[in-house]
This record gives C-alpha cells, structure tokens and sequence, in this order.
C-alpha cells in the first residue's frame, strides 16, 4: 500500500487589502455608526417633544424649549426670528404627520428634515457594511451641513424681505 500524500493545490485567494484601506473602512463604518445614532436621536427627540399648543394648533416656533433651550434671543431682542427659528418644530410635526404645518413652520426645517432621513438612512447602510460608494461620511457630513445652513439662511432672508 502506497502512502498517500497530501499535498496543497493553490487556491485562488486574493491578497487582503492593504491595512490603511482596512484602516479607513472601519473608520468609516464608526463614522456612519455614529451618525446614525445621532439622525436616530434627532428623529426621536422630534417625537417626544409637543409640536402643539394647549388648543390643539400646530405651533411656528418655540417647540425647543420642551428640550431645555432658552427662547430665541434674536426674536425677543428684535421681534424677528433667527435663521433656525421654527426648525425644531417643523422637525416635530414632519414626525407627527403635520407636513402642512411644517412646511408653516419654517420650510428650510422641512427640507432639511428629508436630508437627515435620507443621510441616516444611508449612514444605517454604511454601518451596516454596505460600500459607501464615491462618497465618505465626512463629505456626506459636509456637504448636509453646508445645504442645511445654505437653507436656513435663504429662508430666513426670504422672511426679511
């Protein structure tokens, strides 16, 4: 009886990637993480918080101070409020299915309230380990953030003409 020998046969296993580009897919998976935690956040405190008043009608603004916030010191210094001024609660009413009077409230909050959606949607998919395709989450970050502030003062100067 011949011994039989094993021998190895070449497998067709791929190098594994370089350690910065590991490197910086986890960083990026953190990123999204965190950012997805953070859209989580935002959308839940929209919920919690009361977008109306005692009567029952959609609020314009103020909503943030259910979270602690002081009033706007823009709007009582001068009667006219500040770029961000009915965010909060077009937030909260987009949540609580008033899109009507969100887009009332301030229609800068409710387009960016659609970002944040569709960012933190995409920062679940990345964290999850979905590609991120051409993009990273510092320029998704970026770029939301530049659009968000872009959007509010438009707004904002569109109320003051």
């Amino acid at each position: 009886m011949a011994a039989t020998v094993w021998r190895r046969e070449p497998r067709d296993h791929a190098e594994p990637p370089p350690l910065p580009v590991v490197l910086e897919a986890r960083r990026e998976r953190l990123l999204a993480t965190f950012f997805t935690i953070v859209g989580f956040a935002v959308f839940l405190l929209a919920a919690i918080i009361d977008p109306f008043d005692d009567a029952g009608r959609p609020r314009t603004h103020g909503t943030h101070r259910q979270l602690g916030l002081p009033a706007c010191t823009l709007r009582s210094l001068t009667g006219v409020g500040c770029p961000s001024c009915g965010m909060t609660t077009a937030f909260s009413l987009l949540v609580h299915g008033d899109p009507v009077a969100a887009w009332t409230a301030n229609w800068a909050g409710c387009v960016i309230a659609v970002l944040a959606l569709v960012g933190t949607a995409w920062f679940l998919a990345v964290a999850f380990g979905l590609p991120p395709g051409r993009f990273t989450a510092d320029e998704v970050v970026k770029v939301t953030c530049a659009t968000a502030a872009a959007l509010a003062i438009v707004r904002w100067l569109t109320t003051l003409a």
